[in-house]
């Protein structure tokens, strides 16, 4: 039987979400054999953690598009030597970019996995069927007006339902493109993890996420502040590296709470610190789709999420999951950790919520879907 030859492309990868999404639904289809699979990106992959992984796979091909050093995707901070790297890079492609598009014809499904970053390039590929995967909210789409964008793709996937009926409303000319797809999520190899061993810290409640200004960690540290006033045995640990690590870390030393907050920085299992939290907080002012509230509700501990656009809302089942505050306010945060280490609520009833919900993420039902959309 001919092979469904599909290619995956991102103009990079960097550590980051989007990018462990991508190799966890690459594991997943390495497996089946209909399908010959390529990754396609602008410049080489220099992350020895993904180098290692396509080294260890190398059923899975690359082809970089753009080889050049010089005119990789990072720009220098200083504005007019990025401008003039910025013009010299798009001359330099636009130079290759026929190649380019003669590179991607040969396939037979493209999946432009990273929020349209191959738009150019797909305009004139005719023969394949084009995919977009949008891994940001309506705010990101509007701002940046992929709208152009969309008629080049036959399908446009995003994260959650409530981005797809929000782009469904704004643009029903193209309602009939955008579907919902979850991402993957390996239960039971997330549980297993949950059972190793982790540092003893007494009660703490948890934070896992990038260390950058999206995330909101002040909005944490000024909520656990005012709980540090009432329970003072408490701590609050951070799990996540981030350029902006040091930035949190002299904001929480002025604080009077400041020696009961402790940074991990990355770690390679966040799960167990997740499972053995007082609860699991998340204070985005956007996402995605949050993959960290449903980690945490499988390693059975209970979410207290900013009710930000989009996600925690709809993993959280509008609050009977999960406990939900308005995004920024860090005295209705410390209201919700005091409910939950005072027993104000009923964990075990949301905890029941969640899990009975968690099949809606399984990496078998979702790949099914994503085989569903290949085909």
């Amino acid at each position: 039987m001919k092979k469904i030859k599909v290619a995956f492309c991102l103009r990079d990868m960097q550590l980051g979400g989007v990018e462990s999404v991508l190799i966890r639904t690459l594991e997943q289809l390495i497996s089946d054999k209909k399908f010959d699979i390529t990754v396609v990106t602008f410049v080489d992959i220099n992350e020895p953690t993904y180098v290692n992984w396509f080294r260890a796979h190398p059923n899975v091909k690359r082809i970089v598009l753009y080889p050049s050093k010089y005119f990789g995707t990072r720009m220098p901070r200083f504005f007019l030597w990025r401008v003039i790297k910025h013009l010299c890079r798009d001359v330099y492609r636009d130079c290759l970019r026929g190649r380019a598009v003669r590179l991607l014809s040969k396939f037979d499904t493209i999946i432009d996995y990273h929020d349209f970053g191959f738009a150019h390039e797909l305009r004139k590929v005719e023969s394949a069927k084009k995919i977009a995967w949008f891994h940001s909210g309506l705010n990101v789409f509007v701002k940046r007006k992929f709208i152009k964008r969309v008629p080049i793709y036959d399908k446009v996937v995003v994260l959650t339902d409530d981005c797809a009926n929000d782009l469904k409303q704004l643009y029903p000319q193209y309602s009939d493109k955008f579907m919902r797809i979850y991402n993957p999520i390996d239960i039971q190899n997330i549980k297993k993890l949950a059972r190793e061993k982790c540092l003893n810290m007494g009660e703490y409640f948890c934070c896992v996420a990038r260390m950058s200004y999206d995330k909101d960690i002040r909005t944490v540290m000024d909520a656990f502040d005012s709980f540090y006033r009432y329970h003072k045995n408490v701590k609050l640990v951070f799990v996540g590296g981030g350029d902006k690590l040091d930035v949190f870390k002299r904001y929480a030393q002025d604080l009077k709470s400041s020696k009961n907050i402790i940074f991990l920085g990355a770690q390679k299992n966040p799960f167990v610190y997740m499972k053995n939290a007082i609860a699991n907080i998340l204070s985005s002012y956007s996402e995605g789709l949050p993959t960290v509230l449903i980690e945490s509700q499988i390693v059975g501990a209970i979410n207290i999420s900013s009710n930000c656009k989009y996600g925690p809302r709809e993993i959280l089942l509008d609050g009977r999951a999960g406990i939900l505050f308005v995004p920024g306010n860090a005295l209705e945060l410390a209201a919700r950790m005091i409910d939950v280490y005072e027993n104000r609520v009923d964990v075990r009833a949301m905890k029941n919520a969640a899990t009975r919900g968690l099949n809606r993420f399984d990496k078998d039902e979702i790949m099914g879907q994503v085989k569903s959309l290949i085909f």
